[in-house]
């Protein structure tokens, strides 16, 4: 992966993905992270994991499966093929779990593909934040959001350097994968006036992908994808930046790509999947408490097999931050505003994936106020009390003129102690959302044929019935934890307990012929996080972090459990950098108790999984990355019942000048 990766040095690689924090920020500049909240991931009052471009599980990857992998707690259910590829996280599946591209939301939603295209390539960091956060991202944010975010060309210059090119090889026996990536990055002068800018062109060839145990998902599948970047210095305070990021995979695949085997009912097709993400942007500092983002974006995905379908999304958002002083009493302000509009078209008239559009307008504040002195300079503590809310009003209309018109409020409010600077406790309470997505609103088409199961019992075609008086499914999560950082060791950990309202289903008549969405079930969510960082002083080349991860639900109606859960699983790893030599080597764990499947009420069996990988910068332009995937090939499920990754050997090698 060209961009997904520059320094294998130790400094660069010290902290382990899923303990990954920044320096702390300093008290006179604010550090704006990727949750929209202005404070370093130690202060933050949620779980927020980092991986970064050096990290192999990044550097190294071809698929969403590569890269989330050695995450604890998080999963992407499917067979390994990109296009079925979704995520779950904290109970909630694909439909609540927020991705954003560079800032853009990504979720088109149609039958059993995937709701985002990104080649992890061109990504420089994937933030992870669990948590309900529809205060500040809207609807779908109920189990966290993942941000990811590319690359651009001061990331890849050298202090000094004015233009670069950088080639890359990589490969994956796991998927019969290789690929190649070529960047051109520069810039022009400093201060104002200056420009830079960064073009990544990428191509790859994979075959069928190896699941666990040695069964084999069938394809064949062309990558290409290009990023575009550019930025201008208008004023010392004032930079204009665009960005086009471009994804398609050509592939000859099951209509089911989630399904690892090919059937009479689920035979290949020919499909192609294209994803542009396109934006203008306005950054304004005018201080170094004070920042404001306007962007203006274009996203479209459009997926042509059998038939086509095309999301096209309009957004513009603006987000603020800035940070008052009152004496006593410290202010940060977060707020923005978003609009944006959707449109599906079904041209081939696809199945489920109705001609229909939804216009989106928001508007969020986050206040956080803080007072009092650490217990050090004779106070009782600092303490940080967090007001946050959101309003949000969607409406979806289809081409038949039926409307769903509907608003939501979003608050969220927390309480934060740090008696040291070292320790932290805090607490809070919040509420979420997703609204129903298009297809759930007014699908119309045929859900299944008609058949005979004997000479006196006929089923007829079933259909689907629109239902544009949906309710938005909502939540109630309250969340507790505490972030401790002394010397050698770092301990973060949060409790959080869920009530989830209005849950859509799909309620099937078989007699009457009917498939229709429907709000019927109420859920009760929760589980804990906890993340632990050892670095001993008398071993300052060795790195080792322990995370532990643990989801449980129940139908509050029925008391049956529910899918999209998360059995009792940790995640060991340790780093050994060794000094002068810029190499590292590394290990990670993945463990898990046996679990319920709550599709069939069988139990699913327990996994041990081991990764071994390798960074080495030999030189200043010449970088490598290594990792052997689920080394002893164990067979083992995730949640929701498919199959995990089999072994493979991932490898990259870049070189700069």
């Amino acid at each position: 992966m060209a961009l997904a990766q520059t320094s294998s040095s130790p400094d660069a690689a010290n902290t382990p993905s899923t303990v990954d924090t920044p320096p702390t920020a300093d008290n006179d500049t604010l550090v704006v992270t990727e949750t929209r909240l202005p404070e370093d991931l130690l202060r933050a009052p949620m779980i927020i994991d980092v991986i970064q471009r050096d990290d192999p599980a990044l550097s190294t990857a071809t698929r969403w499966e590569d890269v989330i992998t050695q995450q604890p707690g998080v999963h992407v259910s499917g067979s390994g093929r990109r296009n079925g590829q979704t995520i779950s996280m904290r109970g909630f599946d694909n439909q609540g779990v927020l991705i954003r591209l560079d800032g853009v939301r990504q979720d088109i939603t149609t039958g059993h593909l995937g709701n985002f295209f990104a080649d992890p390539a061109l990504l420089k960091e994937v933030q992870i934040a669990r948590g309900a956060l529809s205060s500040l991202y809207g609807g779908n944010a109920m189990g966290g959001v993942i941000n990811l975010t590319t690359v651009n060309a001061a990331d890849l210059l050298a202090p000094g350097e004015d233009g670069g090119v950088r080639v890359s090889l990589s490969g994956a026996t796991g998927a019969h994968e290789i690929g190649s990536h070529l960047s051109f990055f520069g810039r022009s002068g400093e201060g104002v006036g200056s420009l830079d800018g960064l073009v990544s062109l990428g191509y790859s060839d994979s075959g069928d992908i190896r699941r666990a145990g040695g069964e084999d998902a069938e394809e064949d599948a062309q990558l290409t994808s290009m990023l575009a970047k550019g930025g201008w210095q208008v004023t010392e305070d004032q930079r204009l930046t665009a960005s086009w990021q471009h994804y398609r995979e050509d592939s000859l695949q099951p209509a089911n790509p989630q399904q690892i085997e090919v059937t009479s009912s689920n035979d290949q097709v020919d499909r192609d999947v294209t994803s542009d993400n396109a934006q203008i942007a306005h950054h304004w500092t005018p201080n170094e408490v004070t920042s404001l983002d306007t962007r203006l974006s274009l996203s479209r995905q459009d997926i042509d097999d059998t038939d086509s379908r095309t999301l096209t999304r309009y957004g513009l958002q603006s987000d603020g931050v800035t940070r008052f002083e009152h004496g006593w009493l410290d202010q940060t302000l977060v707020f923005g505003v978003e609009l944006e509009h959707a449109e599906q078209d079904a041209s081939g008239g696809a199945s489920g994936f109705p001609d229909a559009d939804i216009d989106t307008s928001a508007i969020y504040v986050d206040d956080t106020l803080t007072v009092g002195n650490y217990l050090s300079n004779g106070g009782i503590g600092e303490f940080d009390l967090g007001l946050g809310l959101r309003y949000d009003n969607y409406q979806a209309s289809n081409q038949d003129g039926d409307n769903s018109d509907h608003d939501e409020l979003s608050p969220r409010v927390r309480l934060a102690w740090r008696p040291t600077s070292e320790l932290m406790l805090y607490s809070g309470y919040a509420e979420a959302f997703r609204a129903p997505t298009l297809n759930e609103l007014y699908t119309t088409d045929r859900h299944f044929a008609g058949f005979c199961a004997g000479p006196r019992f006929c089923v007829p075609d079933n259909f689907w019935v629109p239902n544009p008086e949906l309710s938005p499914e909502t939540s109630h999560t309250w969340e507790s934890g505490f972030n401790w950082q002394s010397g050698e060791l770092s301990l973060r950990g949060s409790y959080f307990d869920t009530r989830a309202d209005d849950f859509i289903d799909t309620e099937v008549d078989i007699q009457a012929g009917t498939t229709q969405a429907v709000n019927v079930s109420r859920a009760h969510l929760w589980g804990y996080d906890l993340r632990l960082g050892y670095q001993p002083g008398a071993l300052p080349e060795l790195d080792t972090f322990a995370a532990l991860s643990e989801v449980s639900g129940k139908d509050r109606d029925s008391g049956e459990g529910l899918g999209s859960q998360t059995p009792l699983e940790a995640t060991l790893g340790a780093d050994w950098h060794f000094t002068g030599s810029h190499l590292t080597l590394g290990w990670r764990g993945r463990f898990a108790q046996s679990f319920d499947d709550t599709d069939d009420g069988s139990q699913l069996p327990g996994y041990g999984l081991n990764d071994l990988q390798l960074a080495w910068q030999p030189s200043a332009q010449l970088t490598t990355s290594l990792r052997l995937a689920n080394a002893g090939d164990k067979e083992w499920f995730r949640p929701d019942g498919s199959l995990g990754d089999g072994r493979s050997l991932l490898a990259n090698i870049s070189y700069q000048w």
